[in-house]
């Protein structure tokens, strides 16, 4: 191998490892770049679903076949209490909602019942039937804080 040769590849190498450092520089969070992310994880439901009443009455016989299914179904991720905190949901990113936050209390059952249905990200779709599902939100209105 010649002179000129061992030049280009050692040229050539500085370049590819001067680029991935470029390249992890910029990728590295920011206060800006993390509040952008923060933002892009709002998980808004159509108007057109949040307008969706639920036709369930929130009996005890609801929320308690709601816990039911919670724990069947959801408690994984979303934890026993609902903060997000599950045994596999700690791992996953963006993180699970924690379900008795502001936040998710402030939606509306149909908003609610919107994500259940179309999922998003790691969320998979719920494979619960209608009835089930307002149960489920029927539970999940009783992990609001107290007041």
């Amino acid at each position: 191998m010649s002179l000129n040769q061992r030049v280009g590849k050692s040229v050539a190498g500085a370049l590819v490892t001067s680029g991935a450092f470029a390249l992890m520089a910029f990728m590295a969070p920011t206060p800006a770049r993390a509040q952008s992310s923060a933002s892009a994880t709002l998980w808004a439901a159509p108007e057109r679903a949040s307008h969706r009443a639920n036709p369930l009455p929130p009996t005890a016989d609801a929320v308690k076949r709601g816990h039911n299914l919670f724990h069947r179904d959801c408690e994984q991720c979303h934890g026993k209490a609902g903060h997000g905190d599950g045994p596999l949901g700690v791992s996953l990113l963006p993180h699970p909602a924690n379900l008795g936050s502001e936040h998710v209390q402030s939606q509306s059952d149909g908003a609610l019942f919107w994500k259940m249905t179309e999922g998003r990200g790691v969320m998979p779709k719920a494979t619960l039937d209608e009835n089930e599902k307002w149960a489920v939100i029927a539970y999940l209105r009783t992990l609001a804080p107290q007041q």
